[in-house]
């Protein structure tokens, strides 16, 4: 049954983008390929991205549950992943006129993590948080060292101006091929980038919850600190973005939603 699920899942996410490419390339072998129809070129290359991305969280999450992907742990800088992270979807928040902007705080520990696979899974939450962020919001990504229950750690949060997120979806934000109601309705989305999100950063030794408020929802996850030599403090990087400010105001940690990956 629920191979079935997934197939048919598979089956309506892939005809979309592929229907809307051959529309567009029918019509430019049609009237040709002048400059008036550059839009179309556009279309069918952004439906052409959507099934790569799609095609590679298929494959992650393949290997996730067949138990052979494979993480590369080593002392990170967890500024610098939050920032250059930022930095590559910065094109895409302008447009949709969002702002986003990375604080921290200073002189954080590195993190033991596979830096790529972080950014990934932090990429996913940013991406969520452009979707479900209407124009004019703002998306903080805050990165500081993590107290009380989750010392030893630092904790990434991504913080959107949009719906917030109802009791029942914060319990099943993280299941696969679950998508939010309250998105913009221009968007899409297959619904395996927060359960792979998750999965990475579990995989990592830490841990990823969601919570939401009137204003918005925010995403957390953890990763633990690295203990001895290669733990020293790290500077802040120097490519710092004019944006990014001092330490975010600390909230209190809340307990992680039961909901399951």
């Amino acid at each position: 049954m629920e191979n079935a699920k997934t197939a048919a899942f598979l089956t309506h996410e892939l005809r979309a983008p592929l229907t809307a490419i051959l529309c567009a390339l029918q019509i430019i072998k049609e009237e040709g390929s002048d400059g008036g129809n550059n839009g179309l070129l556009d279309t069918a290359l952004q439906n052409a991205e959507r099934l790569n991305r799609l095609i590679d969280d298929v494959m992650d999450s393949s290997k996730i549950q067949a138990g052979r992907l494979k993480m590369k742990p080593l002392a990170s800088n967890p500024m610098k992943i939050a920032q250059e992270t930022a930095i590559s979807l910065q094109p895409w928040a302008k447009r949709q006129k969002i702002s986003l902007r990375v604080k921290a705080e200073k002189n954080l520990p590195n993190v033991l993590t596979d830096a790529k696979r972080t950014m990934q899974a932090l990429t996913n939450l940013i991406s969520n948080a452009i979707k479900f962020t209407p124009a004019g919001g703002d998306i903080t990504v805050s990165v500081e060292r993590g107290t009380r229950d989750l010392a030893g750690s630092v904790v990434f949060s991504v913080t959107d101006t949009g719906p917030g997120l109802s009791p029942e979806e914060l319990k099943s934000v993280f299941r696969y091929f679950i998508q939010g109601k309250k998105g913009v309705e221009r968007e899409d989305g297959t619904g395996l980038g927060l359960p792979l999100a998750r999965s990475f950063i579990e995989m990592l030794g830490g841990m990823m919850w969601a919570e939401s408020n009137p204003g918005g929802a925010t995403f957390k996850f953890t990763l633990p600190q690295v203990i001895g030599a290669e733990g020293n403090q790290a500077p802040a990087s120097s490519s710092v973005p004019a944006n990014t400010t001092s330490r975010p105001q600390q909230r209190s940690p809340r307990a992680r939603p039961s909901s399951h990956c």
